[in-house]
């Protein structure tokens, strides 16, 4: 833990490494993981992965140990040319959705219960192929 002693915070306090020259414009924390949307446009999350919530092909935790973090850190893929213009999750949520910037939603993670909106049951961003352009947007409308 951390912030809970004395001397742990101020200039104590280590930042969150996102990479050289990378900014956050908006960070969303879940139950066990983080997003941040960064001044790219890109998206890294890192945390608890075992539902595919960090969107990166697998069910690893990431930022836990050495060398996880900053550079190292993968951005989600949410499409070929598409960035992303924000993000969201739940606060006891394992699933994270953003809108892009050609306006198409897209979510990832825990599908249990078809809050993907996939029009399935199963989780999404958790094996290889299931991100970027192969990512089906949502359809809202008609």
């Amino acid at each position: 833990h951390v912030g809970d002693g004395a001397g742990e915070m101020g200039d104590s306090l280590v930042a969150v490494d996102l990479g050289t020259g990378r900014t956050a414009k908006s960070l969303i924390a879940a139950l066990y993981h983080t997003c941040a949307l960064l001044d790219t446009g890109a998206i890294k999350c890192w945390g608890r992965g075992v539902e595919g919530q960090l969107g990166n092909g697998s069910t690893n935790v990431l930022g836990d140990g050495a060398g996880e973090m900053g550079d190292s850190l993968p951005t989600v893929n949410v499409g070929n040319g598409r960035t992303a213009r924000s993000i969201v999750s739940g606060a006891w949520s394992n699933h994270t959705c953003t809108t892009l910037d050609n306006g198409d939603l897209k979510c990832w993670g825990d599908g249990l219960y078809g809050q993907l909106g996939s029009g399935a049951s199963v989780n999404l961003g958790d094996g290889a192929n299931e991100m970027g352009d192969n990512l089906r947007p949502i359809r809202l409308g008609r």
